[in-house]
């Protein structure tokens, strides 16, 4: 086939006024261009990365939440400890001996020993 014949080939297989061929066909369906194992390395790698970052959100979230306890914890011990420096300082006015020798006089009637009623152990 010489070149005219082929040129008037064209021709005939083309649009006469713009030149572009026209095919009545259906489109063909174009496959996925991937293997399957490419599709489940890229799911692993996609639900990897998902996880990572959910990872990393959820131990910034438990962080915060450490923190916000540990606050608490450090308010309640010093509510504790400002108790307790309360408690010790009523327990030693209690004992004290200027507290109880008069409490003892009065209320129980009680009175210094004798010299005779102290008894030495050897």
């Amino acid at each position: 086939m010489t070149r005219p014949e082929k040129v008037n080939r064209m021709k005939g297989s083309r649009n006469a006024h713009t030149g572009i061929r026209i095919t009545n066909t259906r489109s063909k369906r174009r496959k996925l261009p991937l293997t399957p194992r490419q599709v489940v390395l890229i799911l692993l790698m996609l639900f990897s990365f998902m996880g990572s970052g959910i990872g990393y959100v959820w131990s910034n979230f438990e962080t915060t939440q450490i923190g916000y306890d540990l606050s608490q914890l450090k308010q309640e011990e010093m509510r504790l400890k400002e108790i307790n420096r309360k408690l010790r300082l009523e327990l030693a006015t209690l004992k004290s001996p200027k507290r109880l020798e008069p409490l003892a006089v009065q209320r129980f009637d009680l009175v210094q020993p004798k010299a005779e009623q102290i008894i030495v152990l050897p």
